[in-house]
């Protein structure tokens, strides 16, 4: 990222919402260079649109500018730490059936939120895969020669979690068995051993 625009995003992540007249007293620019950095920016999806800033002062209103949640991937985070943590206090803990209530909870809890899915199989993936990519998965469904469809995961979001916690990649599994209604059976790697994951989709009779 162009560095002038790096350093407006991180003038506005220590201040939380800052004015035209405050970036360009403190980056050294002109109003009008500002507020050209600060459109790409929002076109970019990185800061808001600009509110009023409340005052009792007389005179022209302020509009003040603050970061998007999209900005938040652009600064250093440690999820994947957070997450290693809480996983390994969670293996210390608690017992092996209570971790796996909690497993396949979180999934179900993710599967949740694609709300209501199609009936029709290929529409049903479609929308399952529109879904996952969402949550940072990289994936794509393919139908086989006897109607049999399967469902490939080249990116898992956590994978680097799976790394010390293979046991995370039963969520891919329960979410997806979730999701489609269906039986998986895995039919190629796993998120752990930094390989495409494939899972063939066995629907249940429906009568048709």
């Amino acid at each position: 990222m162009q560095d002038t625009r790096q350093q407006i995003l991180e003038i506005l992540k220590r201040h939380g919402e800052v004015t035209v007249q405050e970036l360009s007293r403190e980056l050294g620019l002109t109003s009008v260079t500002v507020r050209h950095h600060l459109e790409i920016l929002r076109s970019e999806g990185y800061i808001t649109e600009p509110e009023v800033r409340r005052s009792n002062r007389p005179g022209r209103p302020r509009y003040v500018y603050r970061l998007t949640s999209m900005a938040a991937d652009l600064f250093p985070n440690n999820y994947s730490g957070l997450a290693n943590a809480l996983l390994e206090v969670l293996q210390k803990d608690v017992a092996p059936q209570e971790r796996q209530r909690i497993i396949e909870g979180v999934a179900r809890q993710l599967a949740s939120g694609a709300g209501e899915l199609p009936e029709a199989p290929e529409e049903r993936l479609d929308s399952i895969i529109s879904y996952i990519k969402q949550l940072g998965f990289v994936a794509r469904w393919e139908k086989g020669h006897a109607d049999d469809y399967h469902i490939y995961i080249c990116n898992c979001p956590y994978h680097y979690v799976a790394q010390n916690h293979p046991e995370t990649c039963t969520i891919d599994e329960i979410m997806l068995r979730s999701l489609t209604g269906a039986h998986l059976e895995r039919i190629q790697g796993r998120a752990s051993h930094n390989a495409i994951c494939g899972y063939e989709v066995i629907w249940p009779d429906r009568g048709d």
